[in-house]
């Protein structure tokens, strides 16, 4: 190891504007795969490839269509059922199906037409079988001799007595169907026996078709499946055109839909990042500025861009896309990256001002602090890539970017300030020692009162830390992703304002496969499942599949003969019917509508719905669906947190293990971080800061960046201590020399994580607060938690003539 760092040091200090420059060109290279960047909000991002229920829902996309899109239609001045507005929504459909995004295009239009044209062909048939009925009639008894005139009576009879059977069939029906006069769109009277029954309530086939008993209405488009949620903003500004150009008089329209606010999202992401990494870099500087007092002292933050350049050109060529989560990555990249190159700074600093010459400066440094800094990464790393346990992509995707942005970060600072130093500085000697600063006689006066009360230290953070466990379990989990997006969205406020009109608009949809739904068996299966669930579910508010279109031709049963069932199936409108069966009539779609709930009240609902969930032979029933995905893998977000972070503990202790080879060594950097995981639950409970995707892996992050701070101190104190010095005097020369680098570095990766409060989105804004509480919990673990647990548990004697005495 002391080697490899011998040999970069040689190189550095032989070859600075070598190294600078095949680093520039690198980066200009690496960072063509920033081109190559995606931001993807769509279900490849939430759940795995591999899982059934992936696989489900792109069979039943492809069938039945994604999301859903809707308009809705609102009275003002003018009438939904007018003639002139009619056909504005005719035209308006057949433009919207035009749309290659659109599978299908749906409104209470469909069902007006529908019932014209069998109103129509009723009539027609009805019309050939009365006249062919008392033409027999006449005909049967002119052969019995009947006079003229008796067979015009015979015709009469023959012709009440019919339409008496009709109307003794049909019922009201048949009566309406009288009343109303020809069938057609252009006759008020008939479109008024279509929407409403006779005593002015809407009918029950169009309450969701046209909420509020037809004082609104809706146009419902499905979505295609597999259209990139990039292109859904383009989408909805194609529906809103086609909307305005619509000749709509005295009718307010609105769009909403997950598409528009999953658009809604995507455009705030790429307004979002920009801000935070503008916001990352000011906050920064001002804190080198202010706190970081050396020469170039805002040397960091080009080098931390470079790094950043290499990240994301990486994250391009593996295809990683951006999320609502790896969008995170920017600024805790900078706030890292920049920790780093802090430290490598702080260290050619310091052997600076203690008059070395500018080549042994360097060489010095990067003996000392590569293998410091690289443990810590190390260590960083253990913890960041615990998050590949995780269910979900976007999850392990955080993870890896992390793991390869802190590496990569490290590697590209270590190398590269140094070289700029070299060519900075040149042959210039600082010929006397420099005075400590006031940061670090600060640090030296806490070591010192840590020393004298190391006891009282340990025992108040560990009770801190057990209350702050104790609270884990008491917080709340918000798993609503409307809850956790830009509150102030209009789309949001739009889509509220809709679902006061229109009800729930999230759907528990199920894909029904058999060799045939549409057979007799399977049909009466289907309506025992659909009644069943809705029964035992009151959160469920409608269920929605061929049953419905069935029992509404039916008198409200499903019929035992085939061809009742096959004679109600074609009279379902085209449009709706590739809404809910397939087009080999081997799948069938259910779905639920349901209230506002958040994801884990539905997660707890379809679990219930799909427990013991049992088929007949040949029958098979699959949760499917954009709504079951967000459901399954937001729960995955938040399940075995505390299991990622155990996993995490463990790996950063055998890792450090495998490099100390000294138990003791391993755990000193480990044990303060698991008290500031139980400080940060007790601060997340009075804060009342809720578990959110993104805070649930603050346990993996927590571990990862407390784990450098209390790694470097650990190891300058192990260097002081090889040079002699008693523990005491270690540990105050550790705390002052490693206290003022940590404070900067830590501040600054405070600052990086403070941009995320500036985020429009609550779930960002979250995890900004408890981040930078967080991140100052572990430094004062790191400058105060550990110190006293060194002071109380390494008890050697060794001591020299240092002025600090061991206790």
């Amino acid at each position: 190891m002391n080697k490899l760092f011998q040999g970069i040091a040689a190189a550095v200090n032989s070859k600075p504007k070598q190294i600078i420059m095949w680093i520039l060109i690198a980066t200009v290279l690496v960072g063509f795969g920033a081109s190559k960047i995606k931001v993807d909000l769509g279900q490849e991002t939430m759940i795995s490839h591999d899982d059934p229920i992936y696989k489900a829902t792109e069979e039943y996309q492809k069938k039945f269509g994604s999301d859903t899109l809707f308009i809705l239609l609102s009275e003002k001045e003018g009438s939904l059922l007018s003639e002139s507005t009619i056909k504005e929504i005719r035209v308006l459909q057949e433009d919207l199906k035009d749309i290659n995004e659109i599978q299908t295009s749906f409104s209470y239009v469909n069902l007006l037409e529908n019932s014209v044209n069998e109103a129509v062909m009723m009539r027609k048939t009805t019309q050939e079988n009365l006249e062919n009925t008392v033409s027999k009639a006449v005909k049967e008894a002119a052969e019995k001799g009947a006079s003229p005139l008796e067979q015009q009576e015979t015709a009469k009879r023959v012709q009440v007595q019919y339409l008496s059977e009709l109307k003794e069939k049909y019922g009201t029906q048949f009566e309406e169907m009288q009343k109303a006069g020809d069938p057609g769109l252009n006759n008020p009277a008939f479109i008024q026996s279509v929407i409403f029954k006779q005593n002015g309530d809407l009918r029950d086939e169009l309450t969701k078709l046209m909420p509020q008993n037809g004082d609104h209405a809706m146009i419902i488009m499905k979505i295609k499946g597999g259209i990139p949620y990039s292109e859904l903003p383009a989408l909805v500004k194609k529906v809103e055109d086609n909307m305005n150009e619509a000749s709509l008089e005295g009718i307010e329209t609105k769009i909403s839909g997950t598409p528009k606010i999953y658009g809604a999202i995507y455009n705030s992401m790429i307004s979002d990042m920009s801000l935070m990494l503008g916001l990352s870099i000011v906050l920064m500087a001002i804190i080198l500025f202010v706190i970081f007092p050396v020469k170039w002292r805002l040397l960091s933050l080009p080098v931390v861009l470079i790094s950043l350049v290499w990240t994301i050109g990486i994250m391009g060529y593996l295809g990683v896309p951006m999320s609502m989560v790896t969008m995170a990555i920017l600024p805790i990249l900078i706030g890292l990256g920049t920790d780093f190159a802090i430290q490598f700074h702080n260290r050619y600093d310091e052997e600076l001002k203690a008059g070395k010459h500018v080549k042994q400066a360097i060489s010095e440094s990067i003996r000392k602090m590569g293998p410091s800094v690289g443990i810590a990464v190390f260590s960083m790393t253990l913890g960041f890539i615990t998050l590949l346990i995780s269910k979900v992509p976007m999850i392990q995707h955080f993870g890896i970017m992390l793991s390869v942005g802190v590496i990569v970060s490290y590697s590209l600072s270590f190398v590269l300030m140094f070289a700029i130093f070299k060519l900075r500085d040149k042959e210039h000697v600082s010929h006397k020692t420099v005075a400590p600063s006031k940061v670090e006689h600060l640090m030296s006066k806490v070591a010192g009162r840590v020393i004298k009360r190391p006891i009282i230290i340990i025992v108040t953070g560990l009770l801190l830390a057990v209350a702050g466990f104790s609270m884990d379990h008491s917080l709340k989990i918000e798993t609503n992703l409307e809850n956790l997006m830009p509150q102030d969205a209009p789309e949001l406020k739009e889509l509220d304002s809709i679902r006061e009109i229109v009800g729930g608009t999230n759907e528990l949809t199920f894909m029904i496969k058999a060799d045939d739904v549409t057979k007799t068996e399977v049909v009466q299966w289907m309506d025992r499942f659909q009644e069943s669930q809705l029964e035992n579910h009151p959160e469920l508010e409608e269920g929605t599949s061929i049953v419905n279109a069935v029992k509404q031709g039916n008198n409200g049963k499903v019929p035992a003969e085939q061809a009742k069932i096959d004679m109600s199936l074609k009279r379902i409108p085209s449009e709706l019917k590739e809404n809910i069966l397939s087009g080999d009539e081997k799948a069938a779609s259910m779905s639920f509508s349901i209230g506002d709930m958040g994801m884990k009240e539905q997660k707890l609902l379809l679990d219930k719905m799909t427990k013991n969930m049992e088929t007949p032979e040949g029958i098979s029933i699959v949760p499917a669906g954009s709504q079951i995905i967000n459901i399954e893998s937001v729960g995955s977000m938040t399940e075995n947190r505390h299991f990622s972070t155990l996993i995490g503990v463990a790996a950063i202790i055998a890792g450090l293990l495998a490099v100390y080879r000294s138990i003791k060594m391993a755990l000193y950097p480990v044990i303060p971080i698991l008290l500031v995981i139980g400080w940060s639950s007790g601060i997340m409970y009075l804060l009342n800061v809720e578990i959110n995707p993104l805070t649930a892996v603050l346990g993996s992050l927590v571990l990862g960046i407390g784990s450098e701070f209390t790694i470097l101190v650990t190891e300058r104190y192990q260097e002081e201590r090889e040079k002699g010095l008693n523990r005491d005097a270690a540990l105050v020369k550790a705390l002052s020399k490693t206290g003022r680098a940590i404070t900067a570095s830590g501040l600054t990766v405070i600052a990086g994580f403070s941009t995320l409060m500036f985020s429009d989105f609550v779930m960002l804004r979250s995890f900004g607060i408890t981040t930078v509480l967080d991140t100052l919990l572990c430094l004062i673990s790191a400058l105060i938690i550990l110190p006293a647990i060194i002071a109380v548990t390494d008890r050697k004697k060794e001591e020299i003539n240092t002025g600090v005495k061991s206790e």
